[in-house]
């Protein structure tokens, strides 16, 4: 035992002497700071071995008007549920709710390390309490584990961080740690990234991935990473980006941060059918996208700017948004038979969000607007009007919509924050062939006011 214990104080020695030696250093600050959505972006390259410790405690004090469908304990709010109604016809779920939760709290270790191949190499690990799904609450979960590899023109990205088409430079920075979804492709995926800069502001970006926390969704509800494992080749995507930024006497005067993409995507959703036969039905998936970012600098105290993008995606439900997949028509006007080895067909969905924000001095303001629409299969769909034909997220509903004002206030490393946030579904109860909502039939217009109180001290 004390041979044991020796052996433990001898382990911990050498480890806090490594770690005084590559903290010792200077420490810059982060060209990004005080955002609770960390980024790649924010890493500092440098020529030697170098460890930071970061992060952040934060609290959340939010009320909703009506119950919501969300994530990690309500620390995630999506949308408004449907209605559920009682044997005498009262929605179960048009009822207000409140929480506070601390579990958004995060530790973050970045560090850089001596060239490579000629390429300045940094990385980042960070995890967060809310563990890997509401099974987990306060746990202590991954959310980026990755390497960077820096030439003057090439940079390789290998690791888990966010998907390329969260688009890093530019997501919406609202208190909300949904940071735009379900109009925002949200997701973290393991992947590999190359981007190469051909002229002085025009860079072309390469990936691949697969998915982990944000999966696919399946049979019966179930979600995993075997779908597109079992698809034997990973999501890819291209993007052009035109980052262009002028400053006059070194400061800062403008940036517009543009780009365009298109990301590809094949799913196995099962092996075999329910009467146990082999089955290799597949389904590819599109999505096309677009972005920009203008922003002005006035003064050190003043800035301000807008952010847009908008996504035209197919089964894009993985990352938060409306959408995913049906069965394709195999039998007119037959019932949906999970025994029957059927094709799949994509719901297509179109979503735009536009950010606004002014920073001055100690206070940021900002205001968020999105909508998305289903825009159904350009299939038939095998008993349109089951939901067991369906596997997505508000694939019963027409639209999406919110509006949502922010106010931050900043002194020092604390920041208070305020976000009222009115988002509305609309939800049909008769869907066309093609999984399009039925407007001319009894629809269901529902409206959730979320007054988010938010406390966070960076370190």
């Amino acid at each position: 035992m004390n041979n044991m214990i020796k052996r433990t104080l001898q382990i911990f020695a050498v480890f806090l002497m490594f770690n005084v030696t590559l903290s010792a250093g200077p420490i810059q600050r982060d060209s990004i700071q005080y955002s609770t959505i960390t980024t790649s972006a924010m890493l500092l390259p440098a020529e030697e071995w170098s460890l930071k410790w970061g992060g952040f405690t934060s609290t959340d004090i939010f009320w909703d008007t009506r119950k919501p469908v969300e994530a990690r304990d309500g620390g995630i709010f999506l949308y408004p549920s449907e209605p559920n109604l009682d044997p005498n016809g009262v929605d179960l779920n048009d009822r207000t709710s409140f929480n506070f939760i601390t579990m958004n709290t995060r530790l973050t270790l970045k560090f850089t390390a001596p060239k490579a191949l000629g390429a300045q190499i940094s990385g980042m690990i960070e995890g967060w309490f809310m563990g890997v799904s509401n099974d987990d609450l306060n746990g202590f979960a991954l959310r980026h584990s990755f390497i960077k590899l820096d030439w003057s023109k090439t940079h390789l990205l290998i690791g888990q961080t966010w998907h390329p088409m969260f688009t890093e430079r530019m997501f919406a920075q609202t208190v909300s740690g949904s940071a735009g979804a379900p109009f925002q492709p949200f997701s973290r995926a393991p992947q590999v990234r190359l981007t190469q800069q051909f002229f002085k502001y025009s860079h072309v970006m390469l990936y691949a991935n697969t998915q982990r926390d944000m999966l696919s969704v399946g049979f019966n509800g179930a979600k995993s990473s075997q779908y597109i494992r079992n698809s034997a080749i990973p999501e890819l995507g291209a993007q052009y980006i035109l980052d262009y930024s002028k400053s006059v006497e070194n400061q800062l005067k403008n940036e517009f941060y543009f780009g365009v993409g298109v990301d590809y995507k094949k799913i196995v959703p099962r092996i075999k059918t329910e009467i146990n036969i082999a089955t290799k039905k597949s389904l590819h998936s599109y999505t096309g996208l677009i972005f920009a970012h203008y922003a002005h600098y006035v003064s050190n105290s003043l800035n301000f700017g807008f952010k847009f993008k908008s996504t035209l995606s197919q089964n894009t439900s993985e990352f938060l948004m409306m959408g995913g997949y049906a069965v394709k028509e195999y039998m007119p006007y037959g019932n949906t038979n999970y025994g029957v080895d059927f094709d799949y067909t994509n719901i297509n969905v179109s979503s735009t969000w536009f950010d606004m924000y002014l920073n001055y001095n100690k206070f940021q303001f900002g205001f968020l607007t999105g909508y998305a629409q289903n825009l159904g299969s350009g299939d038939l769909i095998q008993d349109a009007n089951n939901p067991r034909s369906y596997f997505g997220t508000l694939t019963n509903a027409a639209y999406v919509f919110r509006l949502s004002p922010r106010v931050k206030y900043k002194v020092g490393n604390l920041q208070f924050c305020f976000e009222p946030e009115f988002t509305q579904v609309l939800y049909g109860t008769v869907l066309n062939q093609h999984g399009v909502v039925d407007q001319t039939q009894p629809t269901n217009k529902e409206n959730n006011i979320r007054f988010l109180f938010t406390t966070i001290l960076f370190f």
